[in-house]
């Protein structure tokens, strides 16, 4: 049973290790490549106000994804880190 727990649990650390991986990746690559183009409309304020928050809504989207993806990967990482903190330790055959 502590062969199978010790698995899960190195299982769930690597899962969560990847999962923070790639959002620190996606979120180094938005910022590297992000740039506003916001072209100055002809119209009144309300067509320049809906593009703005418009482009607000777009990132604020964004930043949720990558928000929910950290805290889902933390989360993972913990559950491992405290299943195998709870493993009791493999004994020794060869003594």
């Amino acid at each position: 049973m502590s062969d199978k727990s010790e698995f899960i649990s190195i299982f769930l650390i690597i899962l969560g290790v990847i999962l923070l991986v790639v959002v620190f990746v996606q979120g180094y690559n938005a910022y590297k490549t992000y740039s506003l183009e916001i072209k100055a409309p002809q119209g009144d304020t309300a067509t320049i106000l809906g593009i703005s928050v418009q482009v607000l809504i777009n990132l604020l989207v964004k930043i949720a994804f990558l928000g929910i993806a950290l805290a889902a990967g933390s989360v993972i990482l913990g559950k491992g880190v405290d299943l195998l903190k709870k493993c009791p330790p493999a004994e020794k055959s060869g003594e």
